[in-house]
């Protein structure tokens, strides 16, 4: 695994200091989506949490997921959103506001009292956690008896086509925890594993949201805007896989 993609000084300084350059990625998988249900939205119709539950989303970003489902959130629902990034956290505030509240957070060691929540979220961040299992453990701490932790990751194919434009040297993919093994992991500490995978891939139409998401992870391979542009004006489309899904496990 790279060293640099769990790094907390580059996580929080330079990769996730702000929002832009995940916005860069959420905004080419918003536009160019073939799946007309959105993640975020799909994400939140699988939440299966009492009507008073109490809900922690680890590694929140922007609050992205609460953004998209606004009109939906239970009355009854109490969230805490926590990330590792001060700027993120404050995203996150401004997207909410006192509908939540925040913490600066790291899941390895979560300033939470055990047994404090019904559910707990972590949306397409754990492979940026060097030390899964004490994260696993800290998760299960905080959950009730019973309580359910929600998870998701890519699969080893997921953007293979975006991939292939970095240098290799400066590839910024190498991560683990993805959709063939994560059950594995999650089994370790969680029963009743399941996965549920989100179909879909992008129809890319347009060269600078590609240019943009590269950039927002590393530099590109020398000229790789060229190769997006070729392949959509001889094709039409620049079509890129997605692998992605959502574990539900619980506690025992």
């Amino acid at each position: 695994m790279s060293s640099r993609f769990t790094e907390s000084e580059w996580l929080k300084e330079e990769q996730y200091r702000d929002e832009s350059n995940l916005r860069a990625r959420i905004e080419l998988h918003k536009r160019f989506d073939t799946n007309p249900e959105p993640w975020h939205r799909w994400v939140f119709d699988r939440l299966d949490c009492p009507a008073d539950a109490d809900i922690l989303e680890i590694g929140r970003g922007p609050a992205e997921l609460w953004r998209q489902n606004l009109d939906r959130i239970p009355a009854g629902w109490t969230l805490t959103l926590a990330d590792l990034s001060e700027g993120m956290v404050e995203e996150a505030r401004r997207t909410l506001g006192d509908r939540a509240s925040y913490r600066v957070a790291d899941i390895q060691d979560l300033p939470f009292e055990d047994a404090s929540f019904d559910g707990v979220i972590a949306n397409h961040m754990l492979y940026h956690v060097p030390d899964r299992p004490r994260a696993f453990g800290e998760v299960a701490r905080v959950l009730r008896p019973g309580g359910v932790f929600y998870c998701s990751t890519n699969g080893s194919d997921h953007l293979k086509e975006i991939k292939a434009l970095y240098d290799q040297g400066d590839e910024p993919w190498s991560w683990q925890f993805r959709l063939e093994d994560a059950g594995a992991e999650l089994e370790q500490v969680f029963v009743d594993v399941q996965m549920e995978p989100h179909p879909g891939g992008l129809a890319v139409t347009e060269v600078e949201p590609v240019v943009a998401f590269v950039n927002s992870l590393a530099c590109g391979k020398e000229g790789f805007e060229e190769t997006v542009r070729t392949t959509i004006e001889r094709e039409g489309v620049f079509r890129v896989t997605k692998s992605g899904g959502l574990f539900r496990s619980r506690k025992p």
